[in-house]
């Protein structure tokens, strides 16, 4: 079978699972879930796939390594893994379920393994195992507190950081990759696309932390945050480290980021809603 089946063969069951999920419980809430948990595995992924590589996607789409490698993860960390989660919240799952979704996850490791469309460096399948399992008990517990409602300001905090590096993070790929708006540059790395991607990553962390913050904050406090970011993003620019080809695309570039910390705020606002008509 081709490489490329395997990887759309995860997200078409994982957008399966998420549609089964949110018909039969009727709340949108659940696809906020999904987005922030998809959006928790990115801090981990950048250092065990990007930065100390631990295991190597081939899904065979681009012919670029890294390019691939990134959309072997999404199909795993934006997908099928977060709609395993939101499955295990929704439905109140016990223990023993998540435990079975998580040898269910090895398996299915094994069997891209033994295809060779997936492969390890220094990782274990035992690292998955334990890995998702606790990822599932994080998604089932962080639904009970949204439920239990309001969450407090440290978890809001947190629940705003991962929407918004999905969010992002996803508008952000897409624009350097699939639109070439602009690249990124700075020396981490010899392979450019490595060190694109390790910079990128770095950014939308930084990114989230100031939109996180920003929601707290009154309008002043939020103006402060938007000329800190145009500030920032015109200094990396002027270092060339931003590389853009006219005025435009930096003008795009930074709306973008502008555009998806006024959607997350809003998603957010109505996804940590104790009840939903």
């Amino acid at each position: 079978m081709p490489h490329p089946y395997w990887y759309g063969g995860l997200v078409f069951i994982s957008l399966l699972l998420l549609c089964f999920t949110l018909w039969k419980k009727r709340d949108g809430r659940l696809l906020v879930l999904h987005f922030a948990l998809a959006g928790l595995i990115d801090p981990f992924e950048y250092i065990i796939l990007i930065l100390y590589p631990a295991y190597q996607y081939f899904p065979s789409l681009t012919g670029d390594l890294w390019i691939d490698n990134m959309l072997g993860a999404i199909s795993s960390n934006d997908f099928i893994v977060p709609a395993v989660a939101v499955i295990g919240a929704a439905f109140h799952l016990r223990v023993y379920w998540l435990v079975l979704f998580s040898v269910l996850f090895m398996l299915v490791e094994c069997l891209f393994l033994s295809f060779a469309v997936f492969g390890h460096f220094w990782w274990e399948i035992p690292y998955s195992g334990i890995g998702i399992l606790l990822f599932l008990l994080i998604g089932r517990y962080l639904w009970k507190l949204i439920l239990r409602g309001p969450l407090k300001k440290p978890v809001l905090f947190l629940y705003i950081f991962f929407v918004f590096l999905f969010i992002y993070g996803s508008c952000h790929f897409i624009q350097a990759h699939l639109l070439d708006v602009h690249d990124l540059n700075i020396g981490w790395f010899p392979d450019q696309i490595r060190d694109h991607l390790a910079l990128s990553e770095a950014i939308e962390i930084l990114v989230a932390l100031l939109t996180s913050a920003a929601f707290f904050f009154n309008r002043t406090g939020q103006l402060l945050i938007a000329v800190v970011l145009i500030a920032f993003d015109t200094s990396l620019m002027a270092l060339k480290i931003i590389q853009v080809d006219n005025v435009w695309e930096f003008i795009f570039y930074v709306l973008l980021q502008f555009i998806s910390i006024w959607v997350v705020h809003k998603i957010v606002k109505y996804g940590t809603q104790t009840q939903v008509s």
